[in-house]
């Protein structure tokens, strides 16, 4: 098992933000945590990332509890993704490059460079390698964000929205990357997603939070148009299109 969420809830001002929420994450997953705006999505991988510290709960990455390591040991076994990506006056190479700093000594090693010049040409960055973060576009900056991510080596990858910034290329791209990558070196990845049709074809598994607690964990025979309307309070229908489920709401004009 690479992740083990056990009983974990956060409070936040004294407001209930996540409640008693478990589930486990194996090798080679890929996991979309779904739900409406405000159900806790980010605040969980933030509290996964020890970014934030649960009122009740342990998380276990690997063997270790993730509140009991360092933010380099953090850093080494989780890269992280999240919806905002900082710019900076730094090229995108060497913005990548600083995803390599858990694992670096006095100086950069050339292991360390064909590791970034690898992720760079995954992500189809070559073109903008010497440019500066500062000067790209949102959708630009979301690839450089993962490329460093994915230098880390984690063994578990936290994704904030990873298609939020991106046309619909992008993000078929940005997905079937992060999937590839994911089955390829067997770690794991866990997204929040609002876009479910994409995170039902690029996912193995899906956690369903409503008010603050998970509905329903599964695969694919979760989603339903129960559990979907339940969710999101919103009648769908659930088609099979090209061997895909497709979600398509059912209402409005």
């Amino acid at each position: 098992m690479i992740l083990d969420i056990n009983g974990v809830s956060f409070t936040y001002r004294s407001s209930d933000v996540l409640h008693d929420v478990s589930f486990d994450v194996k090798p080679g997953e890929v996991v979309s945590i779904l739900g409406p705006n405000g159900v806790g999505k980010t605040t969980l991988l933030r509290c996964i990332n020890a970014i934030l510290a649960p009122k009740t709960g342990n998380i276990l990455v690997g063997d270790d509890n993730i509140l009991s390591l360092s933010r380099m040991e953090v850093a080494r076994r989780i890269g992280y993704v999240s919806q905002q990506c900082e710019k900076a006056r730094l090229t995108v190479f060497d913005a990548i490059l600083l995803g390599r700093r858990p694992h670096m000594g006095w100086s950069v090693s050339d292991d360390d460079l064909k590791i970034v010049e690898s992720a760079i040409r995954m992500l189809q960055l070559e073109n903008l390698s010497l440019r500066y973060t500062d000067e790209m576009s949102g959708g630009e900056l979301q690839k450089v964000s993962i490329a460093r991510a994915l230098v880390q080596e984690p063994r578990l990858l936290l994704l904030d929205e990873p298609t939020s910034s991106l046309d619909l290329k992008n993000q078929i791209d940005i997905l079937s990357t992060i999937r590839a990558v994911v089955k390829s070196h067997q770690v794991s990845a866990v997204m929040t997603m609002h876009d479910l049709n994409l995170a039902i074809r690029f996912s193995d598994r899906f956690i369903l939070l409503k008010d603050g607690t998970i509905y329903e964990v599964g695969g694919h025979e979760i989603i339903r148009p129960d559990v979907i309307e339940e969710v999101y309070g919103l009648p769908v229908y659930v088609e099979t299109v090209a061997g895909h489920p497709v979600v398509v709401p059912n209402g409005g004009k």
